[in-house]
């Protein structure tokens, strides 16, 4: 066995982050976010009693809140060396996973095969709920230990701890479309190796893991120290990077949404236009659509405005970034993290550009919507003046054939009296002779309304 296969002190950490609140979500579905972020940890044993507790743990808008209180770290049952680590962090839940190689003896000073890593991980994986392993903000896995001789390579090293990891199609290291960035950390060295997907699979089935090699000539003891002091840090740091790529992520769903109302509204200017050309208007099916564009045009509204919140997320979640950075790079002078300001200027080039740009060009749909609103509605109006106008017309031609036909029924029947026997006779032709008169009358009333309204 070579030293290149070899680690002392081998760990993985695994950070998870969860919604705890979206925006505008009520209780019910916070109360089922919470749910599932604690099940990754009590499994089938939680309860509601322990939710009760852990809500009275929680504060609303708390920026880093430890979870477990004075507890703190809920430990792994012997023989495994780990623990829990949940904490808040705003409408954040965050929890980290920590697991350390021992099955040999003397395993926190001894080297030990990297492969014991391939073992870490499926620990970690038994330890979480099986349903709720995927997080809904994303997850960061933090390969970390000691080199086992002076002159071994870490570069040669990472590859092997790297190799380790069983990951759902996980790219290869040498594979372009991973971006690995290097740098240093108290001596050690630090590899941060992260994937995107495109545009066609969800965001979070992408990868970011880190690797952190220290020097032989270190004492673990204190190696050890330097890294919990960095793992508050480190939760808060890609809080913020996941966050981020949440939201980007929501972002291309809203765009998708957008798209797809828009063209139905392309779709229905398009008949609108094809009607009116023809000349066959239905008013019918005029309010029918009138009726469905309102809620259509509140669907694109909502969107609209909740793509420029994405935007707004990305953007304080890319300060804060930066700002925890520069927090980090305190812990040690001598530390090289300038290749995670890449990540930082990547976001603002890549994702807060694309969504400006998306914004930009789907907001004109908003008016565009609104002018057909109004174009329909005021088509139905004309056409319900038109009918309006032709009944009132035709009430009117039709009383004035009644009132004709009665003022002729009662001068004829002033004349004189016939005899009773031929009376029903006489009725007859008085009545006959005073519709012909009250036609007569409807037809003159009509040419006159006709060709006077032209004229």
């Amino acid at each position: 066995m070579t030293n290149l296969t070899e680690l002392i002190y081998p760990t993985i950490d695994l950070f998870l982050y969860d919604l705890k609140a979206g925006l505008g979500e009520e209780d019910p579905r916070t109360d089922e976010n919470t749910r599932q972020f604690w099940q990754k940890i009590y499994g089938a044993q939680l309860t509601n009693n322990h939710l009760e507790q852990f809500k009275q743990a929680e504060i609303e808008g708390g920026d880093y809140i430890e979870l477990l209180g004075s507890q703190k770290l809920k430990f792994f049952e012997p023989p495994l060396d780990g623990y829990f680590y949940p904490v808040q962090l705003g409408d954040m839940y965050g929890l980290l996973v920590d697991c350390t190689a021992n099955f040999i003896q003397d395993y926190k000073f001894s080297p030990q095969p990297i492969a014991n890593l391939s073992k870490i991980q499926q620990e970690i994986k038994a330890k979480i709920d099986a349903d709720n392993l995927k997080p809904k903000l994303g997850q960061t896995w933090l390969i970390w230990g000691q080199l086992a001789a002076d002159n071994q390579d870490p570069l040669a090293t990472a590859k092997e701890c790297y190799a380790q990891l069983n990951l759902p199609a996980m790219p290869n290291w040498d594979e372009n479309k991973l971006v690995i960035n290097q740098g240093k950390f108290l001596g050690g060295t630090v590899f941060d190796l992260w994937y995107l997907p495109p545009q066609s699979q969800q965001i979070d089935d992408g990868y970011h893991i880190l690797i952190m090699l220290f020097p032989y000539n270190l004492k673990i003891d204190a190696i050890r120290d330097n890294v919990s002091q960095l793992y508050p840090q480190l939760m808060r740091l890609f809080a913020y990077r996941h966050k981020i790529l949440w939201a980007y992520a929501q972002s291309r769903s809203l765009k998708s949404n957008l798209k797809q109302v828009f063209q139905s509204v392309q779709t229905t200017i398009r008949d609108l236009n094809q009607t009116v050309a023809s000349g066959k208007l239905n008013i019918n099916k005029l309010q029918n659509t009138l009726e469905k564009t309102p809620n259509i045009l509140l669907k694109y509204t909502n969107n609209l405005n909740s793509l420029d919140d994405q935007g707004r997320t990305i953007k304080v979640n890319v300060g804060n970034y930066h700002k925890r950075l520069e927090k980090i790079k305190k812990l040690d002078s001598n530390s090289d993290w300038e290749f995670w300001q890449q990540f930082g200027e990547f976001t603002k080039e890549k994702f807060l550009e694309q969504i400006e740009s998306d914004y930009a060009n789907l907001s004109p749909g908003l008016r565009l919507m609104e002018n057909t609103i109004q174009t329909i509605q005021g088509i139905i109006d004309i056409e319900k003046t038109k009918s309006d106008r032709i009944l009132n017309q035709t009430v009117g031609i039709v009383g004035v054939g009644l009132a004709t036909s009665q003022i002729a029924s009662a001068v004829i029947l002033t004349q004189d009296k016939p005899n009773p026997e031929v009376a029903l006779n006489y009725r007859i032709e008085v009545f006959g002779l005073s519709l012909g008169i009250g036609l007569l009358a409807a037809v003159v009333a009509f040419i006159i309304l006709r060709f006077g309204r032209r004229g």
